[in-house]
């Protein structure tokens, strides 16, 4: 189960370009929340991309169903209190390589 990611205190933490910031930090779960402007994307962007995806190769329903099935299964990839858009696509790209034989050019073009 998720985390209801509640924050009272913030704490120095260091990010991708080894500078420290000060960030808020989860009270339940002691999780540092993103502050960065790489934001992460809601399941629905990913859904979407699928979609596109479909213009350039030949993809089916069934294997389109089981790469967002195995996204929303994974509890990182939905929480967007800490993940960044850089870790959820590489997080996609391998799910999608998974059951689909495409290229990274092509998945990091519709990203």
């Amino acid at each position: 189960m998720l985390c209801d990611h509640y924050a009272n205190q913030r704490e120095w933490y260091k990010i991708s370009n080894g500078i420290l910031k000060l960030h808020p930090v989860c009270s339940n779960c002691g999780t540092f929340k993103n502050v960065s402007s790489d934001k992460g994307k809601k399941l629905s962007y990913f859904i979407r991309v699928l979609s596109e995806l479909k213009k350039y190769c030949k993809v089916t329903e069934v294997q389109l169903r089981l790469i967002a099935k195995e996204l929303e299964a994974n509890p990182d990839f939905c929480d967007l209190w800490w993940i960044s858009f850089e870790q959820q696509k590489k997080i996609f790209i391998g799910v999608v390589k998974k059951y689909v034989k495409v290229g990274n050019q092509v998945l990091e073009s519709l990203l």
